[in-house]
């Protein structure tokens, strides 16, 4: 999940992750899965939730 995150937050292409991280054919083999398995969406809509809460609005949103 670190990775993932680095990578997103850095903007970098996988083959560009720091050598402290797994390789990136494995970090990739597990973003992949847990995207076909609607992971992805899943945690991005639950720290979204959390995000909003800690702004004080509805974890959902109603537009």
């Amino acid at each position: 999940m670190d990775a993932i995150r680095y990578l997103v937050a850095g903007g970098i292409s996988w083959r560009a992750m720091p050598a402290d991280f797994p390789d990136c054919g494995r970090v990739y083999a597990f973003f992949r899965r847990w995207r076909e398995h609607g992971l992805i969406a899943e945690f991005h809509d639950r720290l979204r939730g959390k995000v909003r809460e800690r702004e004080g609005r509805e974890s959902e949103p109603t537009a």
